[in-house]
């Protein structure tokens, strides 16, 4: 049984590269799973209409199957205090039709009780889907720290809800490996990249550095070592590194898989 730790190939990675080829690249790269953005998360990002999406899904299956690969997480779910829960279910059916196991989701509400609601009726409606949601936080949005992410999932009380560990957010949240440890039940799987340990100086530099400026892991200063070990045994890592200017795709795809998996098994020789 092969106990290694599997690594996905997160869409910001090659954002502007269509999922059929990506799934190709994250195959050839060597990833075991892939995570599709399938809903737009910026305002440059692609947007299906419902049945397009489908479509594609059913385009994907077999292609999926023939590169061994399997999808983990689908993209991404914006909740706002308008948001209604069901206008997401047709996100939902496509992440179902494509096996993936979870669905991305990050809050920009400042109302907790509101945001609380919302969530529980999200998950309610993903869960005979089998799917469950990963909140991401992040400093630039309606939840900023590991606390605040807790706080709002203790409050929906769902079983299919979980905590996204990002590791650029993690660190400009100025969260620790103890506070994780606490968190651990409540945590899913762990998003890696590396970055200077200086953070930039405001929101619009904080956004710009997450979505076109990280490093990939070794590369930088971030306690990537410590942040393994205050993670559920073997979560899976989703590699979150956007493509530098002039590099080529697939070769940007192996050096993070080569970067994840040498951190990766090196974790699990020491904890082991």
């Amino acid at each position: 049984m092969d106990r290694r730790r599997k690594l996905s190939l997160a869409h910001l990675s090659l954002i502007a590269i269509p999922p059929p080829e990506l799934i190709r690249i994250a195959a050839r790269a060597g990833f075991d799973l892939v995570d599709l953005r399938l809903s737009p998360a910026t305002p440059t990002d692609t947007i299906y209409a419902d049945d397009e999406r489908l479509a594609l899904c059913r385009q994907l299956a077999p292609l999926l199957r023939d590169m061994d690969l399997k999808v983990w997480d689908v993209e991404i779910i914006r909740l706002k205090d308008a948001t209604n829960p069901s206008d997401h279910v047709p996100l939902m059916e496509a992440a179902a039709l494509l096996g993936a196991s979870r669905i991305k989701l990050v809050c920009d509400s400042g109302d907790p009780a509101r945001a609380a609601d919302l969530l529980g009726r999200l998950c309610e409606r993903a869960a005979p889907f089998g799917l469950t949601l990963d909140l991401e936080y992040m400093v630039f949005s309606g939840v900023r720290s590991l606390s605040a992410a807790r706080a709002l999932i203790t409050a929906a009380n769902q079983p299919n809800l979980r905590i996204l560990v990002d590791a650029l957010h993690w660190m400009r949240a100025g969260d620790d490996t103890s506070s994780l440890k606490i968190a651990k039940e409540q945590l899913g799987y762990v998003q890696l990249c590396d970055g200077p340990l200086l953070a930039p100086v405001n929101r619009e530099a904080l956004i710009q550095e997450a979505r076109t400026n990280r490093l990939a892991p070794g590369d930088g200063e971030f306690p990537l070592d410590a942040l393994l070990d205050a993670m559920p045994p073997n979560c899976v890592a989703s590699l979150e590194v956007p493509l530098p200017s002039r590099r080529d795709p697939l070769a940007h795809a192996q050096r993070l898989y080569s970067t994840a998996r040498a951190l990766a098994d090196r974790h699990q020789r020491v904890t082991s």
